[in-house]
C-alpha cells in the first residue's frame, strides 16, 4: 500500500497543473559567482548538445550586471529571447524548439561567451 501512495504522489510532482506531463526543464547560467562563463545544461547539470524537437522550460539564472543571456534560431536567424545586461535575477521561459540549430551568448562578450546546440 505505501508503495502504490509514493508511486502515486511521485508522478503527481511530475505533472504539472491539469495533469499533463511537465516540460524538459533547461537551465541557463551566466555570470556566476562574476565568473566570465555561460552554459546552458539540463536540470540534472549535463551540457545541451542536441535535442529532440519539442516544448522545454528554460530557467534562467543571470547572475551579474555586465552579462545576459540571450538565445537564438541560427536556423531562423531569429532571436527567441534575451534578459536585460544590467537585470540580474531568474526568469522561466516556455520554449517550443523545431529541428535546426540555436545559439546561446552573452550580448556583450559573444565572442567568448558563447555555446551551440543542435535540435533534431
Amino acid at each position: 500500500m505505501r508503495i502504490v501512495v509514493a508511486a502515486a504522489a511521485f508522478a503527481a510532482l511530475l505533472l504539472a497543473p491539469g495533469g499533463q506531463a511537465a516540460n524538459p526543464v533547461l537551465v541557463g547560467k551566466t555570470g556566476f559567482h562574476g565568473a566570465y562563463r555561460i552554459t546552458l545544461t539540463f536540470s540534472d547539470g549535463r551540457p545541451v548538445k542536441t535535442l529532440p524537437a519539442g516544448t522545454y522550460t528554460l530557467i534562467v539564472h543571470d547572475y551579474s550586471r555586465i552579462y545576459n543571456f540571450a538565445l537564438g534560431s541560427q536556423t531562423q536567424n531569429k532571436r527567441l529571447l534575451t534578459t536585460g545586461i544590467p537585470w540580474v535575477g531568474t526568469r522561466r521561459y516556455t520554449l517550443r524548439l523545431v529541428r535546426g540549430s540555436y545559439a546561446y551568448a552573452c550580448s556583450a562578450h559573444y565572442q567568448t561567451m558563447n555555446g551551440t546546440f543542435t535540435v533534431r
